[in-house]
Formats: C-alpha cells, sequence, structure tokens
C-alpha cells in the first residue's frame, strides 16, 4: 500500500511539473504578441530583449493614447511611475519615476484610448515599423 501511495506521488508531481514547463515556455513564446490595449488600466508584460527606458518601451504607441506607466519596485516596496507630457523632474527616479523598464517586468499602462494592434518596443534599439 505505501508503494503504490510513493508512486502515485511520483507520477502526479512529475504530470505537474511537465505542465508547468511547458507552461512557462508557452507564455515566453505567446509574450510577443500582444493583445489589444483598452481605454483604463492594462497589465502588459515588460520587454523581452533587455532594460528599456519607458519612453522608448511605449514610443509606439499612437501620440496621446496612453497617459502613464508604473512598476511595483520589490526592494523598496513602492510604485514606481512615469508620466506623459509632464516636467522631467516628474519622473526623475529621485522621485520615485521610472529610469528603465526591466526585462520581463510587469508593467500597468494607463491609457487615454483603446489601441487594437499595439506595438511595445523589447529592445531601445528596435524600430516601430
Amino acid at each position: 500500500m505505501s508503494w503504490m501511495k510513493h508512486k502515485s506521488f511520483a507520477i502526479v508531481a512529475g504530470t505537474l511539473a511537465a505542465a508547468a514547463l511547458l507552461g512557462a515556455s508557452l507564455g515566453v513564446v505567446a509574450a510577443g504578441s500582444k493583445p489589444p490595449l483598452a481605454s483604463g488600466f492594462n497589465l502588459v508584460g515588460g520587454p523581452l530583449g533587455g532594460d528599456v527606458p519607458p519612453a522608448d518601451f511605449v514610443g509606439c504607441l499612437p501620440a496621446g493614447s496612453w497617459t502613464s506607466i508604473y512598476i511595483w519596485d520589490g526592494p523598496t516596496q513602492q510604485w514606481q511611475h512615469f508620466f506623459a507630457g509632464v516636467p522631467a523632474y516628474v519622473n526623475a527616479p529621485a522621485n520615485n519615476g521610472v529610469a528603465t523598464i526591466k526585462r520581463f517586468a510587469g508593467v500597468v499602462l494607463i491609457m487615454n484610448q483603446a489601441v487594437g494592434s499595439p506595438r511595445l518596443k523589447d529592445q531601445a534599439s528596435e524600430t516601430c515599423s
């Protein structure tokens, strides 16, 4: 009886591990295709290729379509922000502004209008075309 429980546990644990591995790899593959952005609050994946300045990250979105970017900074336990159309000191890191969006970061993007086919850069050197 004990042997059967251990074997069943090993099968269940192996199946869960395989599902987690396949699910994680599918998430990285699917991250390149961005879903439409709605007006208001949107949780989007950060860049995949490397760290990107916030203005570059949203540089391919239509002008005036977004208002702000928020990122949770784990070490300081504070939200960091980046606002469109404000003086530079407002977005300065000294004022909890976002200096760069780290690779694989979770990003909250506040939109003024919906964007059907958004283009968010995965690397600073990318072009919008």
